[in-house]
């Protein structure tokens, strides 16, 4: 669809939804600079790296649903920890602590969701080829006091908020990642905090897809639906 400039560490590819030709230039990238020493920004869904971030793209954007970014922080005595995610997943996203589907795979009609693995049982070979640009990526900030080797531990911890959330997760068609940063000096359990990260992390999950509030008439034009 676009040129894709590889420049960044991690990023989701989202140049089918909306215009390919919008790009972020130098100014912008100050003035973000800038805003981010104001203090913390909180506002979540189609914002920053949420904008063009969808689910539930097994038959890619006709029978998909957006989602965005999502961030949550909690606390335990000293401890804090804060939970920053872009979902843009390829199968479908839930809440944990209802089980229920909350976005994901559309029917043809964008009526009533579908069953994702019964729909890949039965997908041709060409369908297989139109998943391929998903990418969640999350991020864990804490005040605990962890070296590099205890803060990977703490990611793949938090990877645990992926599977409750996300169902198909881990496919050859995600690229999912989740960093970790200790920023002070709280002496704590790693786990602890690798656990209260995960928790952390599905809450954020839940919000990106809550935050998100692109109605059906706006997904259809941005989506480029007929």
């Amino acid at each position: 669809d676009a040129v894709i400039p590889l420049v960044v560490q991690s990023c989701i590819y989202d140049l089918e939804y909306g215009r390919s030709d919008v790009r972020p230039d130098a100014a912008m990238a100050y003035e973000a600079c800038q805003n981010a020493l104001k203090g913390f920004d909180d506002r979540m869904g189609n914002v920053g790296a949420g904008t063009g971030a969808t689910v539930g793209k097994l038959y890619d954007l006709p029978q998909a649903q957006k989602a965005g970014l999502g961030i949550h922080a909690m606390q335990a005595g000293d401890l804090k920890i804060a939970a920053v995610v872009v979902l843009n997943a390829c199968g479908d996203i839930f809440d944990p602590d209802s089980g229920q589907k909350i976005a994901g795979l559309l029917d043809k009609e964008r009526k009533e969701f579908l069953d994702y693995e019964d729909e890949m049982i039965k997908m041709s070979e060409e369908a297989k080829a139109s998943a391929v640009t998903n990418t969640t990526i999350g991020c864990i900030i804490t005040n605990a006091k962890f070296d590099k080797a205890k803060m990977n531990k703490v990611a793949s911890m938090t990877r645990s908020a992926y599977a409750r959330c996300i169902n198909p997760v881990g496919m050859m068609w995600d690229g999912d990642t989740i960093y970790a940063a200790s920023t002070g000096s709280v002496e704590c359990d790693i786990n602890l905090v690798g656990s209260l990260a995960a928790k952390a992390m599905q809450k954020a999950i839940v919000k990106a897809v809550d935050s998100a509030e692109t109605d059906e008439e706006e997904y259809r034009k941005y989506a480029h639906i007929e």
